[in-house]
């Protein structure tokens, strides 16, 4: 059956090709290995360029009983095959392996420019531990100039992925959207999903990474959960709403969450010049929860709700200079009694300098509204109603609050 769908895809006459009915095919193992990440298999290559693939009147569902040979995907977009579009989608794929891998599956591979995504509805689901994506862009080359896979549009649609492995033998990464090294690439008003249920730090959730230039993020409902839902123990998966490492991103208006976890994380931003602005990010249901990690120079965090239930919430760290933090609400939703500390704005480290931290209104922090030092930047106009043991403002010569919000001392909480 997907042979037959491969071939009508890059052999027919029409631009556009409309998939009809139920299509399911199930896949065995491999007869193949392949060595290191050098090759992806595609269970569809899509080659022909200027198509729009339609999914309006099919419904598309995959089993796979064995993808541990190679790293695998249902569908692979060569990079010759340029500006295609997946159009009206509906996708589902179930893996079952025989045992744990280090391999990675991808329902989406993309190699090629000006991929477009619209109104499609996948999913990716395994039981045991597997590197999932949802959508796999490859930009290859960390370049100035064009990458092969620029320009990717995801937008109105939904993605799915989810690792339910209940045992715990290797790393392991579930992506809804990873994005390596591409440029320009647009996702909105879509709603993004990845689960893994993981044991520690070695496992981890996230929605989207990006790490390439001039990426837009606009409108989506982003979700990264770890399936802790007592949220009282460190050694779970981790999960991370979003984690942009790329150049000049501007990441505006989503939902954005990190949820029952070990450790939860709404946004970590490492990319320079990025533009944070008018977002609610939570990050929720953990011992350890980061609603906002910044570790970048140059940017915006500007105008956004920013809210945990973490029993140790930093609803913003900073730790990089020449930075706007302005006009935010920060909130710890979490009742006194079970914190056992928390921070709305936590700027301390040796590159925390220069910024402007402004009209910041900060609510129900047990310890400390901003933890900065001098050298941080000028810190005016904020705001914290709080608790009457709340210190307004402190920095690291309050050596109580130092080690009061040192994250060694963060522990797992009893029964």
């Amino acid at each position: 059956m997907q042979k037959e769908i491969e071939k009508r895809i890059n052999e027919s006459a029409e631009r556009e090709i409309r998939l009809q009915g139920n299509v399911s095919f199930t896949l065995d193992k491999s007869n193949t290995f392949t060595v290191g990440r050098l090759c992806v298999k595609g269970i569809v290559t899509v080659t022909r360029s200027d198509i729009i693939i339609d999914g309006s009147n099919a419904q598309i569902d995959v089993h796979i009983n064995d993808c541990t040979t190679s790293d695998w995907s249902l569908f692979f977009i060569h990079p010759a095959a340029r500006n295609v579009q997946f159009r009206n989608m509906h996708i589902c794929v179930y893996i079952q392996n025989p045992t744990h891998s280090t391999r990675m599956f991808s329902l989406i591979y993309n190699t090629s420019y000006g991929l477009k995504i619209d109104n499609c509805n996948i999913e990716v689901v395994s039981d045991k531990q597997l590197n999932i994506c949802g959508i796999y862009n490859n930009g290859n080359l960390d370049t100035h100039m064009d990458t092969r896979a620029d320009n990717l549009v995801l937008s109105d649609s939904t993605v799915c992925v989810d690792c339910r492995a209940e045992e715990f033998e290797k790393e392991c990464a579930v992506y809804g959207l990873y994005n390596y090294l591409a440029n320009s690439i647009s996702v909105q008003n879509t709603f993004i999903y990845a689960t893994n249920k993981g044991d520690g730090a070695r496992q981890k959730a996230v929605g989207i990474y990006t790490n390439g230039r001039f990426g837009r993020f606009t409108g989506n409902n982003i979700k990264a959960n770890a399936s802790h839902n007592e949220g009282r123990e460190k050694e779970r998966a981790h999960a991370f709403g979003f984690v942009n490492e790329g150049l000049y991103s501007v990441i505006s208006g989503n939902n954005l969450v990190g949820e029952w976890a070990g450790m939860s994380v709404g946004l970590e931003n490492r990319g320079e010049y990025a533009m944070i602005e008018c977002n609610k990010i939570l990050a929720t249901h953990t011992v350890c929860g980061r609603s906002v990690r910044s570790y970048a120079d140059k940017c915006h965090i500007i105008g956004n709700v920013l809210t945990s239930t973490s029993r140790n919430a930093r609803l913003i760290e900073h730790n990089a200079g020449s930075c706007i933090i302005a006009k935010n609400m920060l909130e710890v939703l979490m009742v006194q009694s079970e914190c056992r500390s928390g921070c709305g704005i936590y700027a301390l480290g040796e590159r925390c300098r220069d910024n402007m931290i402004a009209e910041n209104m900060i609510h129900n922090v047990a310890d400390c509204g901003i933890f900065a030092d001098r050298t941080a930047g000028m810190i005016v106009n904020n705001k914290v109603v709080s608790y009457l043991e709340t210190v307004v403002q402190a920095g690291s010569e309050n050596k109580h609050l130092l080690a009061r919000l040192d994250e060694k001392n963060i522990q797992n909480i009893a029964e």
